[in-house]
């Protein structure tokens, strides 16, 4: 009787062992919810290290050159930023999704050599004021070539809305006779396409990895050059709706600005890792 009750006891379970994993949807314990999610929101700090340099009809002891606006400026190369990435699969096989961050920086100090920036003369030991500020937003648009198991590849194309700016304030010399307090500023907004690559796997349903990658050359009327933006990373699920990601992000642009309010180069690199604070549903 007690074997008997033993061999029911076991076929129970297995029944009922069964039965739950005929009943669960397709590996919903085995993806990261990202994978099946239809919105999803990333808020995070950027600790980065950066490189920028422009010019803008300057000269720095007297020879033109592209001035190093984070050395020459005084500015720092570390910083940290906020950043916020949002996402939307619209239809099944198509996602949008939105990258947004801005670096702004300000410094005071003597300046050690001569700086002619936009026909304005800022002398060897003149105390002056520096600003600079960089605006990126990324919108790309990918459709899903892989999404078997725990596979997630998309192939897209997009646009990196960049807007730059950089001033300069102090005693100044014009015309090589007048001495008094001036501000030269330079501006410039413009869209930058480019095309890309983001691929995801999932290791089970708590860990995701992936990685992207965003390139192009490009000549139009107004501005000249290349833009390369890479990432990898890791994020871990807490909950169905809720996790943390880390990633290294690579960010790179150069080119010739050709726009009226500010003609003159400008080369950029951003690099550093980001940790966020992950929502999907």
């Amino acid at each position: 009787m007690m074997r008997s009750m033993g061999q029911i006891l076991s076929l129970l379970s297995a029944s009922a062992i069964a039965w739950v994993l005929l009943m669960s949807p397709a590996g919903a314990e085995e993806t990261h919810p990202l994978l099946n999610s239809k919105y999803w929101v990333k808020v995070g700090v950027y600790f980065v290290s950066r490189d920028t340099g422009i010019s803008a009809a300057g000269t720095v002891g007297g020879a033109e050159e592209t001035i190093d606006w984070d050395s020459s400026a005084g500015l720092d190369d570390t910083s940290d930023l906020f950043t916020v990435e949002l996402g939307w699969q619209f239809v099944e096989k198509w996602d949008f999704a939105l990258q947004h961050w801005r670096s702004s920086r300000n410094a005071r100090r003597v300046l050690s050599e001569t700086i002619e920036w936009e026909d304005v003369e800022y002398e060897v030991g003149a105390d002056v004021e520096t600003h600079m500020s960089m605006t990126i937003t990324r919108l790309f648009f990918s459709r899903r070539f892989w999404d078997k198991g725990p596979h997630d590849l998309r192939i897209g194309a997009g646009v990196h809305l960049i807007d730059v700016g950089a001033s300069i304030r102090g005693e100044a010399t014009l015309d090589d006779m007048t001495t008094q307090f001036e501000e030269s500023l330079v501006t410039a907004a413009f869209p930058f396409p480019d095309i890309g690559a983001w691929y995801r796997y999932s290791l089970s349903d708590r860990w995701l990895l992936h990685a992207r990658v965003d390139w192009l050359s490009a000549s139009t009327s107004d501005y000249a050059g290349s833009i390369w933006n890479v990432a990898t990373g890791v994020d871990y699920s807490l909950t169905k709706n809720l996790g943390i990601g880390l990633a290294y992000q690579y960010f790179k642009l150069s080119g010739t600005v050709k726009e009226d309010t500010w003609r003159g180069e400008l080369h950029s690199r951003y690099e550093g890792f980001m940790l966020s604070i992950d929502g999907f549903w």
